[in-house]
């Protein structure tokens, strides 16, 4: 396969490379040139010089887009979700369901299944991510209460069944009956187990943390909030400096006020951003539906029409990340760990995916200085 050379300001883990040039063959990054280094000639070249090259985004929170859902289980829905993520700069993502029967579950998870065996142009399907369905009733957000169970490791195995390394990510409530015995057999599994939606104490936290868990869902969401006597999953995120945490970074789901002391709180290599999108995203206000329940977007903003809880976002993860480079001036190395690298980590994907370094595999996406995305690349092939 030809060579391909790609220009641009490269953002690598630890600088910025600027007016530097990606060297791509096959499926891999096989060089980084700085400017001074003299330009051996290329079978294709493509100039984004005044651009910042990133590695292709990685969200472990993505629901849906364009009127889609993973949860409906419909492959031609999943190809949608795919080109939209591309055109945002997302080359990578956890396909998302939400609470639901284990019917439509299993159908959810064999759409996916199918899916990631073409090769039709898009964002990567890297896996599933389960939120719920067990979660806490007290904090169950936009997830349908009728659906809500207690864990249960043999349905679990079912779904692991269904496809050897699929199922990369669950978030659960560690204080439900059986959560533990099931955060030990899914770390056995090699799964990331995520505590959200969930009304436990910090030691039940320490506890699955011990267990196994190593993340916690979109931090403020879906727990309870914080109390100088009551420690709890909130205290528990910010004060323990092993567990990494997801910020929905709309600016919506958590003001950045607060979004300024979780960034104090935790270091670099613990802080995530996700989209947490869902159906409308990309699409006009109006009424949509979500986990068998009905939502209303009014301003961009989704809420469920019975509650009026928060019901997922409609922002992209490429404006995510502007929002945390235009609210805190995050450097571009690190916005690049909090939007591919550690994400990779998390998933154990990072030894080839996350970052742009010689060898790894060439997902790119191509930002402007507001992250508006003009070009993604997929093992080196141009998708956007």
């Amino acid at each position: 396969m030809s060579n391909i050379g790609i220009n641009g300001h490269i953002v690598t883990p630890s600088k910025v490379i600027e007016n530097g040039t990606l060297v791509i063959k096959n499926d891999r990054i096989i060089n980084i040139l700085t400017p001074k280094v003299l330009r051996p000639s290329f079978d294709c070249t493509y100039d984004f010089r005044g651009k910042y090259l990133y590695p292709g985004l990685i969200d472990l929170h993505l629901h849906g887009v364009l009127g889609e859902d993973t949860t409906d289980g419909n492959e031609a829905g999943l190809s949608t979700i795919r080109s939209y993520c591309a055109s945002c700069g997302v080359t990578g993502f956890l396909a998302t369901t939400v609470t639901e029967d284990r019917s439509r579950l299993t159908r959810a998870l064999e759409a996916v299944m199918k899916l990631r065996n073409t090769q039709r142009p898009g964002a990567t399907i890297l896996g599933v991510h389960l939120e719920g369905p067990y979660l806490s009733v007290g904090r169950r957000g936009a997830h349908n209460t009728k659906f809500l169970r207690s864990p249960d490791i043999s349905e679990m195995a079912e779904y692991i069944s269904l496809g050897h390394g699929l199922i990369k990510r669950v978030t659960l409530a560690p204080e439900l009956p059986g959560s533990l015995d099931l955060i030990r057999f899914l770390s056995d599994q090699s799964i990331c187990i995520s505590l959200g939606h969930s009304e436990a104490d910090q030691e039940t936290c320490f506890q699955a943390f011990q267990n196994g868990a190593r993340l916690v869902t979109h931090l403020f969401n879906g727990m309870d909030p914080l109390h100088h006597r009551k420690p709890n999953l909130l205290s528990f995120a910010l004060g323990c400096d092993e567990i990494a945490v997801e910020i929905i970074a709309d600016m919506i789901h958590v003001r950045p006020e607060i979004i300024q002391i979780a960034l104090r709180c935790k270091d670099e290599d613990h802080f995530i951003a996700v989209s947490d999108a869902v159906r409308p995203t990309g699409l006009k206000d109006g009424e949509y539906e979500f986990g068998g329940e009905q939502m209303i977007v009014q301003n961009g903003i989704a809420r469920m029409k019975s509650t009026m809880s928060l019901a997922g976002s409609t922002s992209p993860l490429n404006k995510c990340l502007y929002n945390l480079r235009s609210h805190f001036q995050l450097s571009h190395p690190r916005l690049s760990k909090i939007g591919s690298l550690i994400p990779a980590q998390l998933i154990q994907m990072d030894d080839h995916l996350g970052s742009l370094e010689i060898n790894k595999i060439a997902d790119v996406a191509v930002f402007d200085d507001q992250f508006n995305c003009h070009a993604a690349f997929v093992s080196g092939v141009k998708i956007f």
